[in-house]
């Protein structure tokens, strides 16, 4: 079956910062996988579809900033814990051409 996806996805887990929107609240996470079109990450609480969340990706050597909107969000099996799907709405440039460069550079590797 062929990945209807936009963009390639990673495999990739990484630390992010993440502030729901417009409450400002905080919370720390780290992805599942990544792409140009998205994140998927864990947390340990339910974020309805449609909330907005500023991120900050630690990558390896940069810190990248964008918005999402949340696509999904599922309980896990076996954990108490939920996994959520962010689309990337916001992402300036420079930003958008390190984020293009890592995943290139994983999937293509």
């Amino acid at each position: 079956m062929k990945d209807k996806r936009k963009y390639p996805r990673v495999g990739i887990s990484f630390p992010l910062e993440c502030k729901l929107l417009p409450q400002r609240n905080y919370f720390y996470t780290v992805s599942k996988d990544l792409s140009l079109g998205g994140v998927k990450i864990l947390t340990e609480k339910f974020i309805p579809k449609g909330n907005f969340l500023k991120l900050n990706l630690n990558l390896i050597d940069k810190v990248i900033f964008a918005k999402a909107k949340v696509a999904w969000c599922n309980k896990e099996r076996v954990a108490e814990r939920y996994s959520a799907g962010l689309e990337i709405v916001e992402i300036n440039e420079e930003n958008k051409k390190e984020l293009s460069f890592l995943v290139n550079k994983i999937h293509y590797s």
